[in-house]
């Protein structure tokens, strides 16, 4: 069939033409470059823009600040305080002046400067050598009255002695008292050699004194004598103890609850008498507390009181340790 043709109509006009595609898109190429171009510049703008704030030029000139001064809190018709009073200091005190220690005076040629031990060695030596009490009573130091001193065996020779020897030395610096225990053995013709401990002691600066008193309850027989025969009377003795663990005697009523107290005239040898504690005692409390200077069997001077016991079993009294008054031979 033949193609229908368009008819051209005069009134109308000529038809318009249709855009063509080619032409758009040219003009798409063109804005995307510029757009782009518009872009980078504002870009590359702001860069330049950033590092020139950033990089050091002439500082600005700050504002000016304003001050005000500050307003004195105090009132202007305030009186003004007082100055505070000067502190008073006290006087230097002038240094103390150096002690010029005068020498001490020379001896004789020979002659050896005396010891406190010497010098109570010397002194028991003219205490032993004395003959009668009136030769000793300067010498000595004791609570016994003169009159029964002088029934006693100081009113008279003593043995001779095979040896004199200081065993220790004992300070009480409380008290200002130096203590020197000697050991004296005593030799009588036909007997055995007789150990005794003779006490010398010095007090302060004072000349060194012999205490008698202990001497006297072993050398002398009074502990010996009160421990013969029962007596209604407690006895205080100054001996030499050793405490023994257990009650060996039969004779001692309750012997397992008891303990034994050695009465000696010197360490090491043959007691004088033997005294009976319990074990809920005193004395037993002393040793088994571990702060006193006793222990047992190891021999110490001390002061005891003791008493003839006889409500256990008056059949058979025994000598008890009551007490042990002091641990020294201190009066």
């Amino acid at each position: 069939m033949p193609e229908p043709t368009r008819s051209f109509d005069s009134s109308r006009g000529p038809l318009p033409l249709g855009r063509h595609p080619h032409a758009r898109s040219r003009f798409i190429r063109i804005l995307v470059p510029l757009l782009f171009l518009i872009a980078s510049g504002a870009l590359v703008y702001g860069v330049l823009k950033f590092f020139k704030s950033a990089s050091p030029g002439t500082p600005e000139k700050p504002t000016p600040v304003r001050t005000i001064a500050p307003i004195d809190p105090k009132p202007l018709n305030k009186p003004a305080e007082a100055e505070p009073a000067p502190i008073p200091t006290l006087p230097v005190p002038a240094p103390d002046q150096p002690q010029i220690m005068q020498p001490p005076p020379d001896l004789p040629d020979g002659v050896e400067p005396t010891t406190p031990g010497m010098a109570a060695m010397e002194v028991l030596e003219k205490f032993l050598a004395a003959k009668t009490l009136a030769e000793r009573l300067p010498l000595i130091e004791s609570l016994t009255p003169e009159a029964e001193l002088a029934k006693s065996c100081l009113n008279g020779p003593l043995p001779t002695t095979s040896k004199i020897e200081i065993d220790a030395q004992e300070t009480n610096s409380v008290e200002q008292v130096v203590d020197y225990f000697h050991n004296v053995d005593f030799v009588v013709d036909g007997k055995p050699v007789n150990p005794q401990t003779i006490l010398v002691r010095t007090r302060g600066s004072s000349t060194p004194k012999v205490v008698v008193d202990p001497f006297l309850d072993t050398f002398g027989g009074r502990l010996a004598n009160y421990a013969k025969a029962p007596t209604d009377k407690a006895g205080i003795f100054q001996v030499t103890v050793s405490a023994v663990a257990s009650c060996n005697d039969e004779n001692v009523p309750n012997r397992e609850k008891k303990l034994t107290l050695k009465l000696l005239s010197r360490d090491n040898t043959k007691e004088i008498a033997r005294a009976y504690f319990g074990r809920q005692s005193k004395i037993s409390e002393m040793l088994e507390d571990g702060t006193f200077s006793l222990s047992y069997g190891k021999a110490k001077a001390c002061t005891v009181m003791l008493r003839w016991n006889a409500e256990d079993n008056p059949a058979m009294p025994y000598l008890e340790a009551l007490t042990i008054k002091t641990l020294d031979w201190n009066p």
